[in-house]
C-alpha cells in the first residue's frame, strides 16, 4: 500500500514536471511524417503516418513494471478511442526478449499494433528518458505533448481527449 502511494506521487510529480518543464515542439521536430518499423505477430514492415490521423506512440518494454501497470490503462483507452486516433505500441527490442514481448501482449489483450524498435533508434530520437512513454504527433510528425512514467488512466485520458482537442 505504500508503494502503491509512493509510486502514484512519483507519477503525479513526473506529470507536474512534464507539465511545468516540456520543451517547446520546434525543438522536438521529427525527421519525417513517416516512421517504419516491424510489427512484432509477423516481422513485416509498418508505416506510421502521422497525417494520417492524430498518431499517438507509447515506448515500453515486458519486463518494466510500469509498463505493466499501465498496460491495462491503454487496453481501455485504445478501446475508447481508437476511431480518433492511431496508437501504436513501440517495444524496445534490443532490450526485450522477442516471447517475453509476445507473452505480454498476449496477456494483456492488447489489440493496437506492436512495433519494434530494434536498435532503439527511434526511442533515442524523442530523447527517451524512461518508460511508459507516451509521445502524441501533430499531422507532420513533431511531437506535441508527451509522458514518462505510469500515472493513473483519468489523466492519461486527459491528455488524449486535449491531445484530440487540439489536433490540426
Amino acid at each position: 500500500m505504500e508503494q502503491e502511494s509512493s509510486c502514484l506521487l512519483v507519477s503525479r510529480l513526473l506529470l507536474l514536471w512534464w507539465r511545468t518543464f516540456k520543451l517547446p515542439a520546434k525543438s522536438r521536430e521529427s525527421a519525417a511524417a513517416q516512421l517504419t518499423l516491424n510489427r512484432l505477430q509477423d516481422l513485416e514492415p509498418v508505416t506510421v503516418d502521422f497525417a494520417e490521423k492524430p498518431t499517438v506512440l507509447l515506448f515500453f518494454t515486458s519486463w518494466c513494471p510500469y509498463c505493466q501497470e499501465d498496460a491495462p490503462k491503454m487496453v481501455t483507452l485504445h478501446e475508447k478511442y481508437k476511431d480518433q486516433l492511431n496508437l501504436y505500441g513501440i517495444n524496445l527490442a534490443h532490450r526485450d526478449e522477442e516471447s517475453e514481448v509476445k507473452q505480454y501482449v498476449q496477456s494483456f489483450q492488447i489489440e493496437y499494433p506492436i512495433l519494434l524498435d530494434e536498435d532503439g533508434e527511434v526511442y533515442a530520437q524523442y530523447a527517451g528518458n524512461g518508460f511508459p512513454s507516451l509521445y502524441f504527433f501533430d499531422s507532420e510528425g513533431n511531437v506535441i505533448q508527451e509522458l514518462v512514467g505510469a500515472t493513473d488512466i483519468d489523466t492519461i485520458e486527459q491528455l488524449f481527449v486535449s491531445f484530440l482537442e487540439g489536433y490540426h
